[in-house]
């Protein structure tokens, strides 16, 4: 009886890592959908500022750099190695992405 219930603890502690180690993932995820709903805001919001724009963008460039740490900390190492490539490309793109877009910001304005 007592093995039945030390059984069943270690699979809610299995499930439990499992969960935990998804996060950096979904983060990911959820960043690439937000940025990419942000690009076509623009037909919803056609008067919008250029500044909200690089805010939101630089919000996002922010969360692949919490993504990228949370995926560092866990101890799957292909949730580590995804994480690693994935978010470090993400972040230099969306970097590079604000740069530009501060860029163009500088050059409209007179």
């Amino acid at each position: 009886m007592n093995y039945r219930h030390e059984k069943v603890n270690h699979l809610e502690v299995k499930e439990e890592v499992t969960k935990s180690a998804m996060n950096p993932i979904s983060l990911t995820i959820s960043l690439i959908i937000a940025a990419f709903l942000i690009l076509v805001k623009t037909r919803w919001f056609p008067n919008l500022s250029l500044w909200v724009d690089i805010g939101l963008y630089f919000l996002i460039d922010i969360g692949f750099i919490i993504a990228l740490i949370m995926g560092i900390r866990t101890k799957h190492k292909p949730i580590i190695i995804f994480s690693i490539i994935a978010n470090a490309i993400f972040f230099i793109f969306m970097t590079i992405f604000v740069l530009l877009l501060a860029f163009a910001m500088g050059i409209s304005e007179p």
